[in-house]
């Protein structure tokens, strides 16, 4: 079965989720292990056939940022360098935080489908404050990584997840943990634009409605809205057409609504699954300088194939290969004086 078809099916699984849970106002209100809440589907994953054993992986302490990783063998064969990769980086954003100011952080972070291990013990530092790409050639377990954060993966049925992801320190994987909080805290932006079926103005008011102990009016509403939209940097497009809906809107306009919807629930950590790959060069450029302004006020991890979009928006980068993470720092530091022969092979476009 080829994977990319898995990967289309858990996308569009996800975004039913998401749709239901809008639609479902009560949802903020139960515990996450409740079956009638869409968002815990699948929650518990299946238990492997033998009796779990703690993961070594796990207790070992990791690497310092920007340490590199042992690195499996790179592959055979080498494609024709890309020239996007090997674009110059532009200066870095002015908001790199402190390194040692974690908000995320995956230990011994292991993920198999149907007993298939995608990532294979990876610790992944993610600062607070800024924006962490995570690069790597297609399949070497991205996109996996990034949906593990919030748990997202566990809404396929077959996935079986070990290790921890830590969020301000507290492991997300713990019994008890609210889902419906965890992902308002954390908060995900889908490959293809996905706005609910509404107008532009609810839309952004879904979530805001959800947080609120009374349903507010809409002019209560309304100077949220627009300061959501304005971060978005979608406001002037739309202010004098809120109650348009929502899929008239362009493809790259439909991006930024996505973003402002998640906005709206005040998270503190965005997640971007290549949030311009369906976009024009036009709409992704808008996207990206919208990126680099949010990221002085919440964290932002993004998956990308593109090295070049990488190079000029990320503060951190953390390379991965066959479900290993290879090596992370500082993002100018890896894609320009890179410590493992594999990272630089990859940033200089000779496989991926």
């Amino acid at each position: 079965m080829d994977p990319n078809d898995d990967q289309q099916r858990l996308d569009e699984r996800a975004k039913r989720q998401e749709w239901r849970h809008a639609l479902d106002r009560s949802a903020d209100l139960r515990a996450a292990g409740d079956p009638t809440d869409p968002t815990a589907v699948a929650a518990t994953p299946p238990p492997p056939p033998a009796a779990p054993a703690p993961d070594p992986l796990a207790a070992v302490e990791p690497a310092p940022f920007g340490a590199a990783a042992a690195v499996p063998a790179p592959p055979a064969s080498a494609a024709e360098p890309d020239p996007v990769a090997l674009a110059q980086p532009l200066a870095q954003p002015a908001h790199v935080a402190d390194p040692a100011d974690l908000v995320l952080a995956a230990r011994g972070l292991r993920v198999a489908f149907s007993g298939n291990e995608i990532l294979h013990g990876v610790d992944l530092d993610a600062p607070r404050g800024g924006v962490l790409a995570l690069v790597g050639p297609s399949g070497c377990g991205k996109t996996t990584l990034l949906r593990s954060i919030n748990r997202l993966t566990e809404l396929a049925p077959t996935a079986t997840i070990g290790g921890q992801i830590l969020f301000d320190g507290a492991d997300v994987y713990a019994g008890g943990t609210d889902l419906n909080l965890l992902r308002r805290r954390v908060g995900m932006v889908f490959q293809q634009p996905n706005p609910f079926p509404m107008t532009i103005f609810d839309n952004v008011a879904f979530a805001i409605r959800e947080q609120a102990k009374r349903r507010p009016s809409r002019g209560e509403l309304m100077p949220q809205v627009a300061d959501v939209l304005q971060r978005a940097g979608l406001w002037d497009e739309v202010k004098d057409n809120l109650d348009r809906n929502a899929l008239s809107l362009s493809g790259g306009q439909q991006q930024r609504l996505c973003i402002a919807r998640t906005l709206a629930a005040n998270p503190e950590v965005i997640l971007m699954d290549e949030p311009c790959s369906a976009l024009d060069p036009r709409s992704t450029a808008r996207i990206e300088e919208l990126i680099v302004q949010l990221a002085g006020s919440l964290t932002i991890v993004i998956v990308t194939h593109n090295l070049a979009q990488a190079k000029r928006i990320a503060d951190y980068a953390a390379y991965l290969l066959n479900g290993d993470l290879i090596e992370q720092g500082i993002a100018q530091q890896v894609f320009e004086d890179p410590a493992n022969q594999s990272t630089r092979d990859f940033v200089a476009g000779m496989f991926g």
